[in-house]
């Protein structure tokens, strides 16, 4: 185990279990120092490298080999700026749970995550088969997305709900 004043990390052969004040998180496979800068990226994406040298106590070339090393096996699978869809124009967010006919699950859902306005296509469990989340510009486009794209031959049924106000929406996988 090691201690230090802002957190505490136990480390075995497949875990790193880190310990931010009260925060507990668990993240497999990777190293303290690892985790560490998982920590830091998650609070500001555009962090240089010196800022997390210095805000993680490593080495530069040693954060510089550990982000390439984290990209390369995907755990960090890019950057992107935290855009509000609203203020580009996107004012409309519709959950869409479907019913699809047995054995074509797959299909459907990839075809369905190629269409531009979809940012989440899900397997659930219980009623529905799967929940797409999509937004969109105006009530014509989302009425053209249902007209089209689900009216595919083995999507069996369909319920879609607008949603009236955020409460929260966080993009970012907090540590």
């Amino acid at each position: 185990m090691i201690e230090c004043s802002r957190k505490t990390v136990v480390t075995n052969f497949m875990h790193t279990n880190l310990y931010i004040g009260r925060t507990y998180v668990q993240l497999m496979g990777l190293n303290e120092k690892d985790s560490e800068l998982l920590v830091q990226l998650s609070k500001n994406g555009k962090a240089s490298q010196r800022e997390l040298a210095r805000e993680t106590g490593v080495a530069l070339g040693t954060v510089n080999a550990h982000i390439k090393q984290l990209e390369k096996n995907n755990v960090i699978k890019g950057y992107f700026a935290d855009i509000d869809p609203e203020k580009v124009g996107f004012n409309l967010t519709a959950i869409i749970n479907l019913r699809i006919k047995k054995g074509t699950l797959i299909d459907v859902q990839s075809s369905i995550a190629e269409h531009s306005r979809v940012f989440g296509v899900y397997d659930v469990t219980g009623e529905w088969d799967s929940l797409i989340l999509a937004r969109f510009k105006n009530r014509e486009e989302m009425d053209n997305f249902i007209k089209t794209t689900l009216s595919q031959e083995y999507i069996e049924r369909t319920s879609t709900s607008l949603v009236l106000n955020t409460v929260k929406e966080e993009p970012r996988v907090l540590l």
